[in-house]
């Protein structure tokens, strides 16, 4: 079989490493070949490829900040405020109305999506009214034929592609067949913003309005990465009047959103399911925008739309699931929290919110061999000191008192800034009319939410005492 169809191949079947080796192979035969250059370069892409639409997923502060508009926006048409109302949620009861939220203000359904694990603010599990998160070969300039000398690396197959710091992109500008490709090596693989940048400005200064959509999404792309959304905003409302992508849509309600303007998003979310009917990634976005803005009747009829279109959608299947256990149906969530573990999600949130749905539905036979289950897939130490709290819970709703104290101070041990946990203590130790020590714990509390009622109504309480 010829190398380089066999190249091809390996590339078409995801086998990257593979594919680069085949490559190597061939540039040390002739590093003046150009397919295997082009291969090899979209095999490093792929090998590294995030999707970025996905990948960030946050809602950064500074950029509210100082893109924001009104001071005091309307209920309902601001992220903040909604935000805001549900951070100060930390009783120790089930609450429908209380529903705990990431940093973002997304409720938390135990399973996290791409960008949201590092903004789950510490103490938020699915339980007590908190749930679990959820080519180099020696030539002359004149007979190398890809590229220039100046930019084209020359020597050793398996070493970079070529000098990016030499790179001119007015020379791979008019190569539909080369730009493309380059642009993705050098945003996903080099990641130089700068340099892809150019070759985008070189695209669209050269096509102008020919370009077509690609170019003016992959220049707003930049923009968003560069921290400039305002700009990006007018490349993709370009794009957009030439075609309707999935991409384009998402990547501009995701500008409204930096920008705190959910209605806006919206609407671009709206216009996009008219010319894209059911397509499921626009309305996950529209579902997540809905949540974001505390409009949570609307964004589980959403999720369930997307749950009739793909059955197999953890993340729609997930946010039902913690409806049904927030409005009072923990069998019912039950129910969907198993088929995602029958799907082969298996983690230590899961785990804990199955472990308190079967709390709650009556099946105390469960609820410790799931949170034991929790405990030792748990990686990181918030999220083990998550499981500790609402096994804690756990231990409180059975009468349990001295287990109780014990899951808390292995909560406390493992997040010193556990708020819910530190506030719980503090009850705990008030009961036994220890009020100095209750205090401590209540003021380290409020340290770590400073936003709690609860928190302070406590301090108030014990201050009394004194």
């Amino acid at each position: 079989m010829d190398k380089f169809f066999a190249a091809v191949s390996l590339f078409r079947r995801r086998k990257y490493d593979e594919c680069i080796e085949v490559c190597n192979e061939l540039l040390q035969n002739n590093a003046l070949h150009q397919g295997p250059w082009e291969l090899k370069m979209r095999s490093m892409t792929q090998r590294v490829y995030i999707d970025d639409i996905e990948a960030d997923d946050d809602v950064p502060e500074d950029i509210l900040d100082t893109q924001t508009i009104a001071t005091a926006p309307r209920p309902g048409t601001s992220i903040r405020t909604a935000v805001i109302e549900n951070l100060s949620s930390t009783a120790t009861a089930k609450t429908a109305g209380a529903r705990p939220r990431t940093g973002t203000g997304r409720p938390i359904t135990g399973i996290s999506r791409p960008g949201t694990l590092s903004l789950q603010r510490p103490g938020s599990t699915l339980g007590n009214k908190t749930a679990m998160k959820t080519a180099r070969t020696a030539g002359s300039a004149r007979n190398i034929r890809l590229g220039s000398a100046s930019m084209f690396s020359v020597g050793d197959p398996t070493g970079p592609l070529f000098h990016i710091s030499r790179l001119h992109p007015d020379k791979y500008a008019e190569k539909e067949h080369l730009s493309k490709p380059l642009f993705q090596y050098l945003y996903y693989h080099e990641g130089d913003i700068r340099k892809a940048m150019g070759l985008c400005d070189a695209v669209l200064k050269i096509k102008q309005s020919a370009a077509g959509w690609w170019w003016n999404t992959q220049k707003a792309r930049c923009l968003i990465t560069t921290g400039s959304p305002r700009e990006a905003e007018h490349y993709l409302n370009t794009a957009l009047a030439e075609i309707y992508h999935q991409d384009t849509v998402l990547l501009l309600a995701r500008i409204y959103i930096k920008m705190d303007q959910p209605t806006a998003a919206l609407e671009v979310c709206k216009n996009g399911l008219e010319k894209l009917p059911n397509d499921i990634t626009i309305l996950t976005q529209q579902a997540r925008i809905l949540e974001l803005v505390g409009n949570l009747a609307a964004s589980v009829r959403r999720y369930r739309q997307i749950s009739q279109l793909d059955s197999m959608n953890t993340e729609a299947l997930a946010c039902i699931a913690v409806s049904y256990f927030y409005g009072n149906q923990p069998e019912t969530a039950l129910l969907y929290y198993r088929r995602i573990l029958s799907m082969g999600a298996h983690s230590a949130e899961l785990y804990c919110n199955i472990g308190l749905c079967c709390l709650y539905g009556g099946q105390l036979d469960l609820v410790f061999p799931c949170f034991q289950r929790a405990i030792r897939m748990a990686t990181s130490s918030d999220l083990k000191a998550d499981i500790w709290y609402n096994l804690s819970f756990v231990a409180l709703t059975t009468g349990d008192a001295h287990l109780a104290r014990r899951c808390l101070r292995l909560c406390i041990a493992t997040n010193g800034s556990h708020g819910p946990a530190l506030n719980n203590m503090a009850v705990m130790v008030a009961r036994q009319k220890q009020y100095p020590k209750a205090k401590s714990y209540l003021l380290s509390a409020k340290v770590a939410l400073p936003n709690s009622e609860e928190i302070t109504n406590n301090l108030e309480f014990i201050e009394n005492f004194e």
